[in-house]
């Protein structure tokens, strides 16, 4: 609050300071073009304007809200002077008087309130009268007549009654019915008459609100021209609440095909200013990034003492008083909806530190903070198709595409959608923060694949001699290739791991390799179209015959 009471106050006293000969001119703008970057966005205005003689303040009215001041640059064509930029935040004068009430209004309250009133009491009049009619409905029906308890009665007298019955019983379902119609149409009014009073309480609370301030966000470029002359302004600053984010298509068309990628962005804004119908550059540069080198501090090293089971004992203690790490990231940008393929309208600009995609089709953003989709560019990466099976876990093998020559396409941590043969069928993430020569990247399920895992033996035998128990297993491994095409795949399972001296494990790897650290076992295998291979592989854990094994 301080803050704004300063800028209103510092603003007024700009206001205040302005010669009688100087001018302000609001400025006809169009926003020409964007550049956004990971996070905020650069805008570049324009404007033709008209230069009295003298010293004049040229206005760039409304511009956004969260503008960056310390960005704000202005240049122009055309023969004046540039003399400096300001910024201002602007309350426009109340030009409209509080509306008042009329008497005609307050009275028509009055009359409503009273209508309403009266209209209750009708309603529950009406209501009583047809509580009292279904009340004599049951007195009638409730007579000895009726229920047959009467042994005196000749039969003339029983049919007089009945003919008595009938009539009454005519008259009370004919009042009824008019008392339900006319309650229909009590409370049809009485409901008008309510929406009528809501509106008029409506009308006189509105009529007590005060008028919304209107205020800008105003940016002032004062210039001088020696004689009124013609020109162009213009003005680009940075504004936060705007960026974009990376996103990926990957397409496979089969698992011999090399990979398409399409690199889109995610571009969103709420600045306050509609993008509209400009060009739109994407920037993997953080403005907000600090570009101090680093210094690093003195890393001290030294002796601590501490106590542990009342002895002291010395330690050598490092301390690492403080670190700091520099992570270079290269982010790709583009942002495009497509015209015919929006990434072949896109150039890629390689800057010192930076990449820039510029995208030369006219792009709208609306500043609501929505995500809009924009396609920078497709490439073809050479890739080569690794199939991976797990039987213990799951039935269906796993593809995974080894990507080369990805470092060139300064990508970023991104989700990216995987679509095979045309079909989306999930998604992953890339992830190319990392040193190898080749991306990895999961490609989801593949159901070509039948494999059956099953265990075939299972036994504990007793060494008398060694007093030990071994307990050994044999698992079976069958797979066929459901497929007219040859594939290679990796299956992969394990055996337990010891981390007790007096637990042995050792294992019959049936040809695969074994991790002794994990107790992984892989074998690669190589299938024709059709074809079914079964491999076995075991293992047994010797321990004390007096212990009992947890598996």
């Amino acid at each position: 609050m301080k803050k704004i009471v300063y800028i209103v106050l510092t603003s007024l006293f700009f206001i205040n300071q302005l010669k009688a000969e100087d001018q302000e001119v609001i400025v006809k703008d169009r926003l020409k073009s964007v550049t956004v970057f990971m996070q905020n966005a650069q805008l570049f205005k324009e404007s033709s304007v008209s230069i009295p003689q003298g010293t004049s303040y040229l206005i760039f009215n409304d511009v956004s809200p969260s503008i960056n001041t310390a960005s704000i640059q202005a240049s122009g064509e055309g023969d004046f002077t540039i003399l400096n930029t300001q910024y201002r935040y602007y309350m426009q004068p109340q030009s409209v008087k509080k509306p008042v009430v009329t008497k005609q209004i307050l009275n028509r309250k009055t009359a409503l309130e009273d209508s309403i009133y009266l209209s209750n009491l009708r309603l529950q009049k009406n209501q009583d009268l047809m509580y009292a009619i279904e009340k004599e409905r049951n007195l009638i029906l409730g007579h000895q007549l009726m229920k047959g308890n009467s042994n005196h009665d000749s039969i003339e007298l029983l049919e007089g009654t009945i003919r008595l019955l009938r009539k009454e019983l005519n008259e009370l379902a004919q009042m009824k019915y008019l008392l339900s119609v006319k309650s229909k149409m009590m409370n049809d009014h009485h409901q008008m008459l309510k929406e009528e009073l809501k509106s008029i309480e409506d009308q006189i609370q509105n009529h007590n609100i005060q008028p919304t301030q209107v205020y800008h966000h105003q940016v002032i470029v004062t210039v001088y021209s020696k004689l009124a002359s013609k020109g162009i302004i213009k003005l680009n600053y940075l504004v936060g609440n705007a960026g974009w984010n990376p996103q990926y298509d990957l397409i496979a068309k089969n698992h011999q095909s090399d990979i398409t990628l399409i690199y889109k962005a995610q571009v969103y804004q709420n600045t306050g200013e509609e993008w509209e119908n400009v060009k739109i550059t994407i920037s993997n540069a953080n403005p907000n990034q600090g570009n101090t080198k680093p210094v690093l501090p003195v890393w001290f090293v030294n002796f601590q003492r501490f106590v542990n089971q009342n002895r002291v004992k010395k330690a050598l203690y490092v301390k690492e008083v403080a670190t700091e790490s520099l992570e270079d990231v290269q982010f790709d940008l583009g942002a495009k909806e497509k015209a015919d393929l929006l990434y072949e309208y896109t150039n890629k600009v390689q800057n010192f530190s930076s990449v820039a995609f510029e995208i030369n089709v006219p792009m709208h953003v609306s500043s609501n903070g929505k995500f809009h989709y924009m396609d920078l560019k497709k490439e073809t990466i050479p890739t080569s198709f690794q199939l991976y099976l797990v039987p213990k876990l799951d039935k269906d093998a796993f593809v995974v595409a080894r990507l080369t020559g990805w470092e060139s396409l300064d990508l970023l941590m991104g989700e990216a959608n995987i679509y095979y043969g045309n079909t989306f069928i999930g998604k992953t993430v890339l992830n190319p923060s990392i040193l190898e020569d080749t991306l990895d990247v999961s490609m989801g399920r593949d159901r070509s694949i039948y494999v059956e895992r099953k265990m075939i033996d299972t036994q504990t035998k007793n060494k008398l001699i060694e007093n030990a128990k071994v307990y050994l297993a044999d698992y079976e491994i069958s797979i066929k290739n459901k497929n007219r095409g040859d594939i290679s795949l990796i299956i992969e399972d394990h055996i337990p791991v010891s981390k007790n001296d007096k637990i042995e494990v050792q294992s019959t790897n049936g040809g695969g390799k074994l991790n002794k650290n994990s107790g992984t076992i892989s074998w690669e295998i190589d299938l024709k179209g059709y074809e079914k291979k079964s491999f076995n592989y075991g293992f047994s854990i010797k321990y004390p015959k007096d212990e009992v094994l947890i598996l």
